[in-house]
């Protein structure tokens, strides 16, 4: 379905074109069917059928014109039609098709009965009927076809545009029922003998019929200004319901028709009764909506062509009444006074008043399409013409001089010189032509190639919107102009430039921009977003966008990435854009998009260099707050690193020495990574080191710890922490751990992990935190090992998402008690990064290891 919509959208005015070209020869048909081959003999006067029998019956004269061609020969109200031509009657029906057969001003033979009972056999003239009623529709149907049709090509997206090209579709086809023998009875005939072709010939007749009307009624809806209850999708779904209902009630009652033949007919007729009560009522409410639409338009120039409406609408309505309720009146028949039915024709002056209108007022940007044929058209076709000319003479005169047998080369070579010298001289010529007769657009077009050159060297956001906004509303006097600008951190459009807007804090929230100029990217190169697509794109904004006059909008779009919009209201001369103006605007749009885009990542990528180097900062002073050299302590091998996962980190590690026997370390991690981790790693930092050096206890330098960091950390964050205390003279180590990772012991092949009780940092006041904290005391063996490390390394990833853990690291540390502490660690490093392989840290890590000599 989408594929056949995007066929449909991009080939629709080749679909349009051919579409028209059918109908205006159905158009031309119905009205040579109207003047030639539909006409009705007539013999001035009135048949009257009085059934006799079940299967019988009898047809007497009324209403016979005094000195008619039935009065002439002899025939008075009252008398009785036996034969026509010798054949005997049994209806109107065969009376009138015996009569039809005759030419205009042949003589067709009747017997009548007098009222004496005399037999009387005479001669009557026949005259032919013109349906004028048909004439009229079939005259109008092509001209709002071809009004249609322009205007449509002027806009194809144009909602009144659309409607006003199906209303002539439909008012051709409702005329095409002159083609087919749709009256009453000879319609039953029809549809006994050619059922198919008469059930799919009334069914288009009908809908046609029927559609026109709600099309009429919703077309004065919608223009110039659109109701803002007809933009409700319940009142259009209302409108296709009611119409769709009222057509497929005819189509079946007319189908009926087929087997119960006369049966079916009253109720035929009753539903023509009501349908026409309906297109009355219809009509009523199109003519007081026009009145509305007048009242409310504040521009006298503007209400002129609604004006012009109102009184087509009006003459349409007077002629209507007058051929339904005057002719009756002041005629006795249609057969004997044709003449007072004939002002029916008239009607046709009302597709021409709306064609006057649209063409004198430049509606439904029809001029666009009108002026650019005629003078583009008829100054091309002159230019060509005059090479032509030139070319053609000059070609002649060397060839007679060269011999008539190289004529022929001739005439290819100059004909090549013609084609060449055209072309290249075609876009000159459409320039002058652009200036002599559209002024306007060609200032707009010397003014926005400037600015294309202008903008493309600008840098910054500010001044590329400031260069836009003198250019539109100063160089280009446009007195309503706005840029919606895309703010990227709350993904909204806002009005950060404009003019002529009575409220200019107007923020976005919810757009359909990229599906909308999708959808009309295929089938035109400048897509814009017009008033009728505003509920579409901006749900929420829609009204606010009409009331400010806003008419179109240009989306400013860089890889399918909506970077903000034009707003555009009406130009110097109060006219709409379009056309060439819409061609140069959305050109200029797109340079303004990449324009902006490319500021908006040349700020983005220097406050990224700025970031960067204030990290690299933060980095370098991280890494001198951690151990710039080891202790020296006699009886412990010691090394120490931090490598964080971004460029500064959360964790931390330090070894305070407080004599030549006693050495604290402490590795911590903090919840999260990054700057804010690092922020509170140094606040750690500070605390222990102030800290050890009241206490000798790390079960009682963490209680203290904790009680001063649970007052001033977030409560989204915490801390682990593992504190020891070796003691080289009594051979131990004092170890107590917060919620961190365990200590890792390893000594002549054996690995040992110590987990002691105790919860983060911060995350409790101190009464939980007190009671579950618990230290140990261990005894040092020579050549034993202590690992100190951060979950970084134990949860270290590989690209199956598999966890280097425990136990590897038990692994890489067993049979380590020979190497020294660096070795140690080398070796953990390089398993860890060979685990890992090409997937990027997901966390800071840090190890620290103790080795006793």
């Amino acid at each position: 379905m989408n594929e056949l919509k995007r066929y449909f959208l991009k080939y629709r005015l080749n679909i349009a074109s051919g579409l028209t070209l059918i109908l205006a020869f159905i158009a031309v048909l119905s009205i040579y069917f109207s003047l030639e081959v539909r006409l009705q003999s007539n013999d001035e006067c009135l048949w009257e059928p009085k059934k006799v029998s079940k299967d019988s019956v009898a047809i007497y004269f009324d209403k016979v014109k005094v000195n008619g061609v039935s009065w002439n020969a002899g025939i008075r109200n009252g008398d009785q039609l036996l034969e026509i031509d010798g054949v005997k009657l049994s209806g109107t029906l065969q009376a009138q098709e015996i009569l039809n057969e005759f030419n205009s001003g042949e003589l067709a033979d009747y017997t009548v009965e007098k009222k004496t009972g005399e037999i009387l056999k005479t001669k009557v003239y026949v005259k032919k009927l013109i349906q004028f009623d048909k004439l009229a529709a079939a005259i109008s149907g092509l001209i709002f076809l071809l009004i249609g049709f322009i205007v449509y090509s002027a806009k194809p997206d144009g909602l009144a545009q659309r409607i006003f090209y199906a209303l002539g579709v439909f008012t051709v086809l409702t005329a095409a029922g002159v083609l087919f023998p749709l009256d009453d009875l000879f319609f039953i005939k029809f549809i006994t003998e050619q059922p198919e072709t008469a059930l799919i010939a009334g069914s288009i007749i009908i809908i046609s019929q029927v559609f026109v009307q709600f099309l009429v009624l919703y077309f004065v809806w919608s223009f110039p200004v659109q109701f803002k209850f007809a933009t409700k999708k319940s009142v259009k779904i209302a409108l296709i319901a009611a119409a769709i209902i009222l057509s497929l009630t005819g189509i079946i009652i007319a189908s009926s028709l087929y087997w119960t033949n006369f049966n079916s007919l009253r109720l035929f007729r009753s539903w023509q009764s009501f349908t026409r009560i309906t297109f009355l009522i219809i009509y009523i409410v199109s003519w007081f909506s026009l009145l509305v639409q007048y009242r409310r338009e504040k521009n006298p120039i503007k209400k002129k062509p609604v004006l012009l409406f109102i009184i087509a609408f009006t003459f349409g309505s007077l002629i209507q009444l007058y051929v339904g309720a005057i002719a009756p009146a002041i005629s006795d028949t249609v057969f004997n006074s044709p003449e007072y039915y004939m002002p029916i024709v008239l009607v046709v002056f009302v597709p021409i008043i709306f064609a006057y209108a649209i063409f004198k007022y430049h509606l439904l940007d029809v001029s666009i399409v009108v002026r650019n044929t005629i003078i583009y058209g008829a100054a091309m076709a002159t230019v060509a013409a005059i090479y032509f000319i030139v070319i053609y003479l000059l070609g002649q005169g060397i060839s007679r001089v060269l011999g008539a047998e190289n004529q022929g080369f001739v005439a290819g070579i100059f004909f090549l010189i013609f084609a060449f010298v055209f072309q290249s001289t075609k876009d000159k010529f459409q320039s002058f032509l652009t200036r002599k007769f559209y002024p306007e657009q060609f200032a707009y077009q010397r003014v926005l190639i400037q600015f294309s050159n202008d903008v493309s060297t600008v840098v910054g956001t500010d001044k590329i919107l400031d260069l836009t906004s003198t250019t539109f509303i100063e160089a280009l006097k446009i007195n309503k102009f706005g840029i919606l600008l895309r703010d990227y951190k709350k993904d909204v459009l806002t009005l950060s430039r404009g003019i002529g807007f009575s409220n200019p804090d107007c923020v976005i929230e919810k757009s359909n921009i990229i599906t909308v100029f999708k959808e009309k990217s295929l089938v035109s190169n400048t897509p814009v977003i017009e008033q009728q697509d505003f509920i579409k794109v901006f749900p929420d904004k829609a009204e606010r966008l009409i009331e400010e006059g806003v008419y179109s909008i240009i989306p400013m779009i860089v890889k399918s990435k909506v970077i903000g919009a034009l707003l555009f209201g009406l130009k110097y001369s109060g006219s709409k854009f379009g056309g060439k103006d819409l061609e140069l605007l959305n050109a200029a749009a797109n340079q303004i998009a990449i324009s902006l885009e490319n500021a908006r990542l040349y700020q983005s990528e220097s406050e990224k260099i700025k970031i960067e180097r204030d990290l690299d900062l933060a980095r370098k002073i991280q890494q001198g707050l951690l151990p710039k050299c080891i202790p020296n302590l006699n009886g412990l091998d010691i090394c120490g690193e931090m490598i964080p996962a971004m460029q500064v980190g959360g964790d931390y590690y330090d070894l305070i020495q407080l004599s030549d026997t006693k050495l604290f370390v402490a590795v911590g991690d903090v919840s999260g990574k990054g700057l804010s981790a690092s922020l509170y790693m140094t606040k750690l930092q500070t605390m222990v080191q102030i800290s050890t050096k009241m206490s000798f206890s790390p079960k009682e330098i963490l209680i203290e710890i904790n009680k001063r960091l649970y007052e001033s950390i977030e409560r989204s964050w915490f801390i682990t922490m593992t504190l020891a205390l070796f003691d080289t003279e009594t051979k131990t180590v004092k170890f107590c751990r917060a919620g961190h990772m365990p200590l890792i012991t390893a000594n002549n092949g054996t690995v040992e992990s110590i987990k002691t009780e105790g919860i983060g940092l911060g995350l409790e006041k101190g009464e939980v935190f007190d009671r579950t904290l618990q230290e140990v005391e261990i005894k040092t063996k020579s050549n034993q090992i202590f690992a100190f490390f951060s979950d970084g390394i134990t949860e270290a990833m590989n690209e199956k998402d598999e966890l280097f853990g425990e136990d590897k690291l038990n692994e890489v540390l067993k049979g380590k008690s020979k190497s020294r502490s660096t070795e140690v660690m080398d070796k953990v490093w390089s398993e860890v990064k060979l685990f890992r392989g090409s997937t990027p840290p997901n966390d800071d890590m840090t190890m620290v290891i103790v080795k006793v000599n």
